[in-house]
């Protein structure tokens, strides 16, 4: 009897949530993402997986259109396999990120124009049309990788508050909400997930505004929140106060006391102290930065003057300008906060290489369910190929792969894609070109069977 991969085993903890054919096309589906080196549009995923074809085109196809399954379940039970590789003493830390998946055409639902940051600079502001993706990932440390690592989880899609005028399809959602809107909305989602843990969370500049800071402190007005923090970019210019006085017993309780210095005005001032620091860089390197911190009550009016720890870095070679950082959990010290937002670049890694190696913008699709769904489950191979390389390689440096002219000190995602492309690959050579599946099991192979190429496959209709 043939074996089935271990990556395919993998994919068995999502069973429960899915119905038996929607499993067995699911896992076909799977195996041609992993495989195939092209497209990853549904014929390109079949091409790639052909010896475990056995339907017609069309029902691999219903998977992301109408088939029965909740990406919520989904992702609750990828969300538990990452997590399995966080400590259980250690804080969870998230990283939100938005990304643009470029797509074109008058008919593809929930396509609006958005800044295109790949493309942009500080000189040219680009638009692109697309779906912008709100990403919620795990960072965790793995030890055969230098930097850590963000694995996404969670995603939502944001909709631009107006309808695009050359977009002929329906709105994809009644209510407009922002992309921190639908940040704190991920967030309020995997924190149920995981009651009693402690969570961090990682944005850049687009989250570190009042309404995030406000909901994810220990005081904040949402109970399942209070054991959330915040640590994001600063603005120079932010109004800091020091903390109310007591009250007089006249009139309202003040909400905050006396202006403090802004960054800004700390930056400038020559008798600032500052510190001398040796921090964990971008690129797995270290790096000597110049520091000097505060604390104080970020005041905005309408909302609650919430206390925050910022911390000023300067680079002594004066290449970079000065940036702040913030951070609603005032226990952090300044050398805590500034690489636990640098650990907010593994988002952008993962971008980049789910792009190139899992053809992220290749998918072609237009109907409501499809781009709901397309997206998400392709990070969630992402994803599910990095926990499956944790849990089952025994000795990662052996599928390191180097060339004589770029050595590799470490495991990348490229390594572990190719690990699974072998995995899977074990199941043909093992079973001598009749792999064994979930689908075999429910419908036995007959014995004259022949394998037949995709485009040979004619239609049942």
């Amino acid at each position: 009897m043939g074996t089935v991969s271990t990556i395919v085993t993998l994919l068995a903890s999502f069973d429960s949530a899915l119905t038996v054919p929607t499993a067995g096309n699911l896992a076909v589906l799977l195996r041609g993402a992993v495989l195939s080196t092209g497209p990853r549009t549904v014929t390109g995923c079949l091409l790639a997986a052909w010896p475990w074809v056995r339907k017609h085109w069309s029902a691999y196809a219903n998977v992301v259109r109408r088939a029965r399954m909740n990406l919520l379940v989904l992702a609750r039970k990828l969300f538990e396999l990452v997590v399995a590789l966080v400590p259980p003493e250690s804080v969870i830390e998230l990283v939100v990120d938005e990304s643009l998946v470029r797509r074109y055409g008058p008919r593809v639902v929930g396509i609006g124009m958005h800044r295109d940051a790949v493309r942009s600079s500080h000189g040219c502001h680009a638009v692109t049309p697309g779906h912008k993706w709100v990403v919620v990932s795990v960072v965790i440390r793995l030890p055969f990788m230098r930097r850590a690592v963000a694995l996404p989880v969670l995603s939502a899609l944001y909709t631009p508050a107006r309808h695009a005028r050359r977009n002929r399809s329906r709105a994809l959602y009644r209510r407009h909400r922002t992309v921190g809107e639908l940040a704190l909305l991920l967030v309020r989602l995997v924190v149920r997930w995981a009651p009693g843990r402690r969570f961090r969370l990682i944005g850049d500049g687009t989250y570190g505004t009042h309404d995030l800071a406000d909901a994810l402190n220990p005081a904040s007005r949402h109970e399942s929140l209070r054991g959330v923090s915040l640590v994001s970019r600063f603005s120079l210019d932010a109004a800091i106060y020091a903390p109310a006085p007591p009250y007089s017993g006249c009139g309202r309780p003040r909400v905050k006391g006396h202006k403090l210095p802004s960054p800004r005005e700390v930056a400038a001032d020559p008798d600032t102290d500052w510190t001398r620091l040796n921090v964990a860089w971008y690129g797995g390197t270290r790096k000597d930065v110049l520091v000097c911190s505060g604390t104080g009550r970020w005041y905005r009016r309408g909302s609650a003057a919430t206390p925050v720890r910022w911390v000023l870095v300067r680079d002594p070679d004066g290449r970079r300008g000065d940036e702040v950082f913030f951070t609603t959990d005032l226990t952090l010290s300044s050398q805590q906060i500034i690489e636990t937002f640098v650990r907010r670049w593994g988002q952008e890694t993962t971008f980049q290489e789910a792009r190139a190696l899992l053809g992220l913008e290749t998918l072609r699709n237009r109907s409501a369910n499809a781009v709901r769904r397309s997206v998400p489950l392709l990070l969630g191979v992402y994803s599910l190929i990095a926990v499956w390389f944790a849990q089952h390689v025994r000795t990662p440096h052996d599928y390191k792969r180097s060339t004589p002219w770029y050595s590799k000190d470490c495991v990348t995602f490229s390594d572990m894609l190719a690990a699974a492309r072998h995995d899977i690959l074990r199941e043909i050579l093992s079973s001598r070109g009749r792999p064994e599946t979930a689908e075999s099991k429910l419908t036995p192979w007959p014995q004259d069977h022949i394998y037949t190429p995709l485009h040979h496959i004619r239609s049942s209709a």
